[in-house]
């Protein structure tokens, strides 16, 4: 719209310079004094429209950064990611649970000694082998996503029989109790066997015994008698190994631990390319901490370290004055498999946001820690596959401020042509702004000329010109009525002739909020800037001139 306004008012001027007022078939010239000097004048806009809130908002708005509520308030929002992890990085199944049985001199029991060739004795032996995780935590039932069972059987008894391994609290995929047959067929007593079980979807149930989970193993041993002897360190070796274990869910109870150590940065663009935004004072800012969680354990999330720091160098510390840590919700029992949202919000009641604010950080730092937080009471938690917890940070700033000093500037190329203007038939050039304002805004706006070095020749408007009156807004700095406002510069012949000499343009404009900056005003996005620029021209030409 600037530049447009004076290539427009340089046109029109240039338009008028070519009018020929005199008309010599009209006229007896030679009975008219030979010095005639004529007087016209041209009124004519220039420029008018309407500009929305949205339009305005692009001249601080580089990085796409503004949005709008559901009300139509804008708001100024930088969102990123901090923390996404999974479960399975939360608690990891032991690889490798390896347990030994030995069927030995158990054998040597009454009813084997009175036994004959040919007959079956049976012998029975259960073993609980720890299936734990890490710390104090509890582990009621686990359902298995890949691994693998591998029973390794060795006997050096010089007799056949038949092994089974049982246990009623492995379910393979039908959900059947898991059992197996090892058919020991050779009487040299170096029988071995290996059995392998692909024990993806194979659940376990444990048994809790002085606070330690167990899963307890069934072995009977149908022992053929061949009628050769035993010897007393003949054995039956069973070694039962559950190797590459993952999970699909776990649940019991999780024990406290830490989860998470992670830092970094989020930018902050607008006030690098604003800073005068710290002159901002805005009635609700704050920083938005979103987290999800499927995980069923509760969190403690701790912000150690959350340091802005300014383009100049400077920096701030954000100080938090209640509510952290912050315990993060999960999903109970009842609702497994869903997801919880939780919304922390650190504002300048909560924190020192205001004064981190001041300084226009260009960057804020973070470091974030959390641990599992089971200390709600709460002892049955769970994990599934799927679960994962994420947080992320949003810094929010709704347009709901105050200000008697933001300033904008900006600067653009501007090129008359070789042959500058002729000023030599121009009495006089006046430009006339009319608003009707429903921005709670008071715009203070000045134009410079600069040469080619960027040096100031002249401004335009002669001091400091209020072209925009602010809107007239409630005690909650909404809009009651729009202000319609008329302004008139005069624009000296004299500054026309220096246009030549004009490379660039300087648009300054510094904005002040309703009553002077002293009330908190809110733009709401249907706001609008209705405007019409027109030109009145006095021209005077002296025949004499002329010739």
């Amino acid at each position: 719209m600037k530049r447009h306004l004076f290539y427009s008012i340089i046109f029109l001027l240039v338009s008028g310079l070519m009018l020929n007022s005199c008309n010599k078939e009209s006229f007896e010239l030679n009975r008219l004094s030979d010095e005639i000097e004529l007087q016209s004048s041209l009124v004519a806009p220039l420029i008018y429209g309407s500009m929305m809130v949205g339009d305005i908002v692009e001249l601080v708005d580089s990085a796409d950064s503004f949005y709008e509520f559901d009300d139509g308030l804008i708001y100024l929002a930088y969102m990123d990611t901090l923390v996404e992890i999974m479960a399975d990085t939360m608690v990891e199944v032991p690889n490798k649970l390896v347990t030994e049985i030995y069927i030995d001199s158990d054998v040597n029991i009454p009813v084997w000694i009175d036994s004959s060739p040919g007959d079956t004795v049976p012998f029975y032996k259960s073993e609980l082998f720890s299936f734990t995780l890490e710390g104090d935590d509890r582990v009621d039932s686990v359902l298995i996503k890949g691994g693998e069972i591998i029973l390794d059987v060795m006997s050096s008894f010089k007799h056949t029989g038949v092994l089974t391994i049982s246990s009623s609290q492995i379910l393979d995929v039908d959900r059947d109790t898991f059992s197996t047959v090892v058919e020991i067929s050779d009487l040299s007593g170096n029988f071995t066997d290996q059995q392998i079980f692909l024990s993806d979807g194979y659940s376990m149930q444990s048994t809790e015994i002085d606070d330690t989970s167990y899963i307890q193993l069934n072995f009977k041993l149908d022992l053929i008698n061949s009628g050769n002897p035993i010897d007393p360190d003949d054995v039956c070796e069973i070694l039962t190994s559950f190797e590459n274990l993952d999970f699909y869910s776990v649940f019991g109870y999780i024990d406290s631990r830490d989860l998470i150590d992670e830092s970094g940065s989020v930018d902050i663009p607008i006030f690098t390319d604003n800073p005068d935004l710290a002159t901002l004072i805005f009635a609700d800012p704050r920083i938005n901490i979103y987290t999800a969680s499927s995980v069923g354990i509760p969190f403690e999330i701790t912000f150690d370290s959350v340091i802005a720091t300014a383009d100049d160098g400077s920096t701030e510390k954000l100080e938090f004055y209640e509510g952290h840590p912050f315990v993060i919700a999960a999903p109970d029992m009842e609702n497994i498999g869903s997801t919880v949202d939780d919304e922390i919000n650190i504002n300048k009641e909560t924190s020192n946001f205001n004064e981190l604010l001041a300084i226009a950080p260009s960057t804020l730092s973070y470091k974030v820690t959390g641990r599992t937080d089971p200390g709600s009471g709460d002892e049955s938690h769970f994990l599934l596959d799927t679960s994962k917890f994420m947080l992320a940070m949003e810094f929010l700033l709704p347009l709901d401020f105050k200000s008697s000093g933001f300033a904008l500037q900006e600067t653009f190329d501007f090129e008359v042509g070789a042959d500058g203007v002729d000023t030599t038939i121009l009495k006089e050039a006046r430009v006339s702004v009319t608003t009707l304002n429903e921005l709670p805004i008071e715009m203070e706006i000045q134009v410079y000329l600069l040469d080619s070095n960027r040096t100031v020749i002249d401004s335009v408007f002669e001091g400091d010109a209020i072209i925009l009156g602010a809107s007239l807004v409630d005690d909650r700095g909404i809009l009651t009525q729009a202000v319609e406002e008329t302004t008139v510069t005069t624009f000296p012949v004299e500054k026309l002739g220096k246009l030549q000499e004009v490379f660039y343009m300087q648009f300054e404009a510094r904005m002040i909020t309703s009553e002077l900056g002293g009330k908190f005003v809110k733009i709401y996005s249907d706001y609008s800037l209705d405007f019409k620029l027109s030109m009145y021209a006095n021209f005077r030409i002296n025949s004499r001139e002329l010739n």
